[in-house]
C-alpha cells in the first residue's frame, strides 16, 4: 500500500482502544492516563536513536490526537462491550531512520505499556478478545516490514472505521475542505 497516496507519508500512526476496565479504571480513564505516557514513549524513542545522539539534536514531534469514538467490537464471536478508540498521528522532521529494529523497539515499549495497564497476553490462536488497552502501530513513514511480530503498514487499517474516521478527523484539521452544495446533487 502506498501511503503517500493518502497524504500521510511523513508520520507515525498509532491506534488506541479499550473496552474493559484496566487497573486505572474505565476504558475512558485508561485512555486519558495513557495519552501522555505514549507521548513520553515516542519522545524517548526518538531521542534514543543513534543519529540523534550523533547530531546532538533533540527529537521534536508534533502530536495530533483524534477525538474518542465508541465503536462496536470488530470480528468477535462472543459478546463484548463496545470499544473506545482514538488515533494518534505523530509528525516529525527528525524521526529515526526507519528500520525493523527501531520499529520493534517502539512496539516493545507499547506492549510494555499495555502490560502496565493490566493487559494479559492473548492466548495462541485467539484474537479480538476484550482488552483493557490495545495499542497498534499502523504505519511509520513509508516503512514496510512483514514478519511474525510486526507488519507495517498494518495490513487491515484501511478496512476499519475505528481507524478511518479518526484519521479523517485529524487530516481535516490541516487540509482545507469545503462542501460543495448544489440542488442538482442531492443525497438521500
Amino acid at each position: 500500500m502506498e501511503l503517500s497516496n493518502l497524504n500521510i507519508k511523513n508520520g507515525l500512526c498509532i491506534s488506541l482502544g479499550a473496552n474493559i476496565d484496566s487497573k486505572f479504571g474505565s476504558p475512558f480513564e485508561s485512555l486519558l492516563i495513557c495519552k501522555p505516557k505514549i507521548e513520553v514513549i515516542i519522545n524517548d524513542w526518538g531521542n534514543s536513536s543513534k543519529e540523534q545522539k550523533e547530531e546532538k539534536s533533540k527529537f521534536h514531534a508534533n502530536f495530533f490526537w483524534s477525538s474518542i469514538y465508541e465503536t462496536l467490537p470488530y470480528g468477535v464471536e462472543n459478546e463484548q462491550p463496545n470499544y473506545l478508540n482514538t488515533l494518534l498521528l505523530v509528525k516529525s522532521n527528525s524521526f529515526p531512520k526507519p528500520s525493523n529494529k527501531k520499529a520493534k523497539l517502539l512496539l516493545k515499549e507499547l506492549k510494555m505499556l499495555e502490560k502496565f495497564f493490566g493487559r494479559e497476553k492473548t492466548p495462541k490462536g485467539k484474537k479480538w478478545l476484550s482488552r483493557c488497552l490495545d495499542l497498534d502501530i499502523l504505519w511509520w513513514e513509508d516503512f514496510h516490514t512483514i514478519d511474525e511480530e510486526l507488519t507495517l503498514p498494518h495490513p487491515r487499517f484501511m478496512n476499519r472505521n475505528f481507524v478511518i474516521t479518526p484519521l479523517s478527523e485529524i487530516l481535516s484539521r490541516s487540509q482545507k475542505i469545503t462542501k460543495f452544495d448544489d440542488p442538482k446533487w442531492s443525497i438521500n
